[in-house]
This record gives structure tokens, C-alpha cells and sequence, in this order.
């Protein structure tokens, strides 16, 4: 085998990281980018982003193969597409075709070095899987319009759409109300639209989700509410892939995101979970890149027999 890098890239909504790998599996360089998902973006902005990520690793040495892995690749179309558009472009003098392209979902088992097991991703947006021997399972992941469930963007969403209310006296009175004015910078709930509506509306609601934490710490019923239902979301999300693949006994149940540093949260989460699979062992996530990075070893070494 060559002396060279494998490289992985976890490419989500907001922002994106990339590691590399040497022959042994050991990270030897990590650097992190702007957005790559390619739902979100246009093309040049997309290759733009990748690229400067991809610049950045090439200074380490060669880069051997490459998993590319991205948030709103949910089909084989999407694949096939963004495939192409790295292909004819300039991001691929420097890869040279030898890589794959991946939902951000398919690398968390991987670096968590599980075999079977579930995954779910709560960052700006959410996406659920599970595997068991030859049987796999997807649910969610399909952006904000169709699903997201249990996201930064779905809790946003919900804390603007509160705050909103509060302001119209149509809805509950809530602190969240003071917090999004503050946080948006403007002295009118009306003047709100013009912040939101412009540049990447996923991305800035989402950016609302952590206001649900200081509301709640002034025991803020509506904020209680809105992390409540995103916890349900999240626990049915995980229970339908896992149900779906038949996974029993001991396994292991991976988080990946923002959303889990609510504390409040990921206690209510794992309460629910550690229920309803008493064996299963739930565990946070730090760095799906490395995941990534593997699957572009194991690819390389498939090419190498």
C-alpha cells in the first residue's frame, strides 16, 4: 500500500469537518469549513466550500481515498448528482475520483467503531438510522419542509412561532418572546421577517433552538413544551429504525449534534430510550469525520485485494 492519507468529511447545515487519517487509522489532521449541504446551496458555493476544505488537506500529503460525506444526499439521485458536480470540477485534480459520496448518517456508526447499532442526527436538522447484520433503516432526513424532526430547526421554528404568539396575544405569554427580540437585534416582533426569510432560512432558525435553555432555567412553560415535544420526536424517530431492523439485547444507540448539548434534553432522551431498551448503551458522538475517513480506508483496501 502506498504511504498516503485517507480523508473523511462530515458535511452538515452549518458547518462541516474534515479529518485525515494515516495507514493505521490514527488522525493525524482535522480542519473544519463552512456548509455542505448541497440542498442549501448552489453549485459554486458548494465546490467553493469544498475546495477550501480540501485545499487545507492536501498540504498534508497525499491523500490515498476519500469519503465525502454530506447532509440532503437522500437518495441515489442525489448521489449520482453531486457525484458528477465534484467530477467536472476542480475539487477533483486534487481527489482524482477516488472517492464516494455518502449521507452524513451512514458515517456515525463508524466512528463509533459499531458493527449494529442506531444513529441519530440532531444538529440543524435530524435524520435516524439503524443497522442489523443485513438489514438497514432510514427514517427522517429529508429537510425541513418534509421532516427534521426534533432539530435546531424544528425547536426554532417552535420558538419563533411562541414568540410570535406572545407578541400578538395570540398564544401564551413567554419569556422567549424578550429572548428572540434580543438575539435578533430588533425592537419589533413585525421587523422579525426580514431577518429570517434572507440568506439560509434553515440555518437561522435553527440558531433560535438555544433559547431554550435560559427560558427554561426561569421555568418557562412554553420552552418546557417545545424540548418535550422534540424529545418525543427524537425517541420515535430512533424506536421506528431500531423496531425496523430488530435489534434486541445489548447495542448501542449513537447521538450526533447541537441538540444534544441541551442537557435538559438528552436527560429526558435517555430516560425515555434507556425505558424502552433497558440493555441498549446510548452514547454522545464528538467527530463523525473520523467515521468517514474509515469508510474511505476500507473502500481503498476493497480496491487494494
Amino acid at each position: 500500500m502506498d504511504k498516503g492519507y485517507f480523508l473523511g468529511i462530515d458535511g452538515g447545515a452549518t458547518k462541516s469537518t474534515l479529518v485525515l487519517i494515516n495507514l493505521k487509522g490514527k488522525k493525524i489532521f482535522e480542519t473544519t469549513g463552512e456548509s455542505l449541504n448541497y440542498r442549501n446551496l448552489d453549485e459554486e458555493k458548494f465546490i467553493k466550500n469544498l475546495n477550501e476544505l480540501i485545499i487545507k488537506a492536501k498540504k498534508k500529503g497525499k491523500i490515498l481515498f476519500s469519503c465525502l460525506s454530506f447532509a440532503g444526499i437522500d437518495t441515489e439521485t442525489d448521489k449520482k448528482r453531486v457525484i458528477n458536480i465534484i467530477e467536472k470540477s476542480a475539487v477533483n485534480k486534487i481527489l482524482k475520483s477516488n472517492f464516494i459520496v455518502t449521507n452524513d448518517i451512514e458515517i456515525v456508526l463508524q466512528a463509533a467503531n459499531v458493527e449494529d447499532g442506531a444513529a441519530v442526527i440532531a444538529g440543524t436538522g435530524s435524520n435516524f438510522f439503524a443497522k442489523n447484520k443485513n438489514k438497514l433503516a432510514r427514517a427522517g432526513g429529508l429537510d425541513y419542509i418534509l421532516s427534521d424532526e426534533g432539530s435546531a430547526f424544528y425547536i426554532g421554528q417552535k420558538v419563533l412561532r411562541a414568540a410570535v404568539k406572545s407578541s400578538d396575544l395570540r398564544g401564551e405569554k413567554t419569556i422567549l418572546e424578550k429572548l428572540v427580540l434580543k438575539k435578533s437585534g430588533v425592537e419589533n416582533m413585525r421587523d422579525l421577517a426580514s431577518l429570517i426569510y434572507e440568506g439560509n432560512l434553515k440555518q437561522k432558525v435553527g440558531e433560535f433552538a438555544p433559547l431554550t435553555e435560559p427560558a427554561l432555567k426561569k421555568n418557562d412553560r412554553i420552552a418546557k413544551r417545545i424540548l418535550l415535544s422534540a424529545v418525543d420526536e427524537l425517541e420515535n424517530g430512533i424506536a421506528i429504525v431500531i423496531r425496523r431492523v430488530k435489534l434486541k439485547g445489548k447495542f448501542k444507540i449513537c447521538l450526533v449534534g447541537g441538540v444534544f448539548r441541551n442537557k435538559y434534553l438528552l436527560n429526558k432522551l435517555e430516560t425515555k430510550l434507556k425505558k424502552r431498551f433497558k440493555k441498549a448503551k446510548i452514547i454522545i458522538v464528538k467527530n463523525p469525520a473520523i467515521g468517514a475517513a474509515k469508510l474511505a480506508k476500507k473502500e481503498f483496501e476493497k480496491l487494494c485485494k
